[in-house]
Parts: structure tokens; sequence; C-alpha cells
């Protein structure tokens, strides 16, 4: 091994690459895949739009089945007729992350259309264990039906 060092200084560096450059490649990836799962999630940026574009429809101001609404994170935490739906401490056992994830078609959420994509399923799961946070001020969507334009006119009293 000396003899190869001393003569083709070229192929021992070679050498050493092929054995240092896939280690350096798997270090590389899981730290990148850790600092990916480790990032926190947004509730207004990532949770609030997928459930509104999935979830509102069925869970939102305007219907409530069940009685849950999905349209504000406390309301979320509140959860529904049958209880809370989101559990900090075992998110895998929270009715929310069961229904988003089941196989059985009777069972999934949402029922139309297709299934949550796993990587939208990490990020409730991951927003699930973190307590499920939001912002403290916000608001839950009002009812349409309370919007002026669909008030009756009530003629002012003459002065």
């Amino acid at each position: 091994m000396e003899q190869l060092r001393t003569r083709h200084p070229v192929r021992a560096i070679r050498m050493r690459l092929r054995v240092v450059t896939p280690c350096a490649m798997l270090l590389l990836t899981t730290s990148w895949q850790l600092a990916v799962n480790a990032a926190p999630v947004d509730y207004a940026r990532q949770i609030k739009p997928l459930f509104q574009e999935r979830c509102y429809a069925c869970h939102g101001s305007l219907k409530q089945e069940a009685g849950l609404r999905l349209d504000s994170g406390a309301l979320i935490r509140r959860g529904s007729a049958s209880g809370p739906i989101v559990l900090a401490a075992t998110p895998d056992a929270s009715a929310l992350l069961e229904r988003i994830s089941s196989d059985d078609t009777e069972h999934r959420m949402p029922p139309i259309g297709k299934p949550l994509t796993a990587e939208q399923i990490q990020i409730i799961r991951a927003w699930v264990a973190a307590g499920s946070p939001s912002p403290a001020d916000e608001q839950p969507e009002q009812d349409p039906r309370q919007h002026w334009a669909f008030q009756r006119p009530v003629r002012p009293a003459l002065p």
C-alpha cells in the first residue's frame, strides 16, 4: 500500500474517494431529511389552506357534520360531538389522523375525491404532534348567510 501511495498518488486519492463519497452522501441525505422533518408546520400556510380546500364543504361555517368545524384551530382542538379529534400526546391515536389515513373508503376522510397524499398526512401529523398550534386571535369564518346582502331590508324610522 505504501508503494501505491508514492507511485500513484492519484490512484490512492481515487480509492479513498470511492469510500468517502458514498458515506458523505448518506450523511448529507440523512441530515437533510431530519432537517425537513424537524421543520415546524405553519398552520396558516400549510394546515388551514389544506382544510379549506378539502374539508370545509362538510366541516366549515355552513355545515358541521358530526358537530365538527375545521375552520379555526380552537374549534379543531374542541373536537366534534364524539369528543376531541387531535391528541398531541399520541398523534397516531387522534381521530383526525385515523380518519384521513384510513384505507377503508367508508371510514376515510375526505369521503369524496382523492384521499390526502402521504405528504399532506405527514404535515397534519407533525402539526398534531406539535400540539396543533394556531394563532390565538384567529376567528372562525362567518356564516355566509349572515352577510348583509342576504338580510331583509329594513326601512329606517323617520326622524
